[in-house]
């Protein structure tokens, strides 16, 4: 039985071609980068190389690059320097924020008495610019505004350029959680006027373990990890030069293929969509608005039914992998914090399908037939 993976939006394959350039790099670039020597020398340009990649794919200049571990740990970067280097003292988010934000937010608010505020959300699930307005106009103390571009569990992409436009006329501080779109969308950091963005190889075909945090002034932020004073004195520790050579690869794939990958990725969700609509329970997108949707991910609402509780359990006996909740830490399926705020009600089950550039139309296919199965044993 064959394989299908469309849980792409938890973590995507490796590109066999990064997965070369990483083994190359594992093999004969051993020596470490701060070694003074050739082979040291060799390493230090592998991530410099890669840095210029990404700062090349941001517009923006190799100093505003700083590799970390994760997209997570990139996210919690920003809050540390923003609470005890710039004084913030105000917290705006939104309750459909990954738990890398939401979590280290509350975390301030409760530990350090930050004020924490959520904007709300328009009837389409996008945020309520004239909510944040408000809310911003209010404002007497240094502020960090939170949130997303793409969104990981329904697919939503906001307009960050408004919100950025909107943010900065209130002076406040903006951190967009890119971890969904790098790679699949063209961000121009000197027309986006944001201060912190963050990233992670394995959402677009790259490795774990490696992520990248621009920082707009990162003259700003104190080291957080203390050591040999790597990663310009931020985050000491002997860099992931596998890693690294792995991040910049991919991100340089897409950055060449963009158009072809989401034409792609569009067919797929396409062809999904219209196919559900065959089946003989009503099946509905939560995100119906396609300039609204990311095209690599399709979370859909199937209605209740007996043993709609296991439908996730079930497409993994048939050999389809698609996600019930968010996966970031347990491994089990819990209810997702994002899904009960949206659909609090919902006595459906709701699943996310996400695609990546080696899913086809035959794998929709497979997929339907097997939900058609499901459904006639009803």
């Amino acid at each position: 039985m064959k394989n299908i993976y469309f849980d792409n939006a938890a973590t995507t394959p490796l590109l066999p071609e990064v997965l070369e350039i990483i083994r190359k790099t594992l093999v004969n670039n051993y020596g470490n980068p701060s070694s003074i020597h050739k082979d040291g020398i060799a390493a230090r340009s592998i991530i410099e190389e890669n840095r210029r990649i990404i700062a090349t794919s941001l517009n923006c200049s190799t100093s505003n690059i700083i590799f970390t571990a994760s997209g997570t740990e990139a996210s919690n970067l920003f809050f540390t320097m923003q609470f005890f280097k710039l004084g913030v003292k105000r917290i705006i988010t939104s309750s459909i924020e990954h738990p890398c934000v939401l979590n280290t937010a509350k975390f301030y608010a409760e530990r350090y008495n930050v004020q924490l505020d959520f904007v709300k959300l328009s009837i389409d699930y996008t945020y309520d610019l004239n909510h944040l307005d408000e809310l911003l106009k209010f404002n007497d103390s240094l502020c960090l505004v939170s949130l997303m571009h793409v969104n990981n569990e329904i697919g939503l992409s906001n307009n960050i350029i408004a919100l950025s436009k909107l943010v900065k006329t209130h002076n406040a501080y903006l951190h967009i959680d890119t971890v969904q779109s790098i790679g699949f969308s063209n961000i121009d950091t000197s027309a986006l006027d944001v201060d912190f963005l963050n990233a992670s190889a394995h959402k677009f075909y790259g490795p774990k373990g490696i992520g990248f945090a621009y920082l707009k002034e990162p003259g700003l932020i104190e080291s957080q990890i203390f050591g040999g004073g790597q990663e310009r004195n931020i985050r000491s520790g002997t860099e992931n030069i596998g890693g690294i050579a792995g991040i910049g690869s991919a991100l340089q794939y897409m950055e060449q293929n963009r158009s072809e990958i989401n034409n792609h990725l569009r067919s797929i969700n396409e062809y999904f969509r219209s196919e559900l609509n065959k089946l003989p329970l009503k099946i509905e997108p939560i995100i119906t608005d396609y300039n609204l949707s990311s095209p690599k991910i399709l979370t859909v609402v199937f209605p209740h039914f007996k043993g709609s509780d296991l439908l996730v359990a079930n497409l993994d006996i048939h050999g389809i992998s698609a996600s019930g909740g968010s996966a970031c830490s347990s491994g089990t399926e819990k209810a997702s914090h994002v899904l009960q705020f949206i659909k609090p009600n919902e006595k459906g089950k709701i699943i996310r399908f996400s695609f990546s550039i080696f899913n086809t139309i035959e794998e929709v296919d497979i997929c339907i037939n097997v939900l058609r199965t499901i459904f006639k044993k009803i």
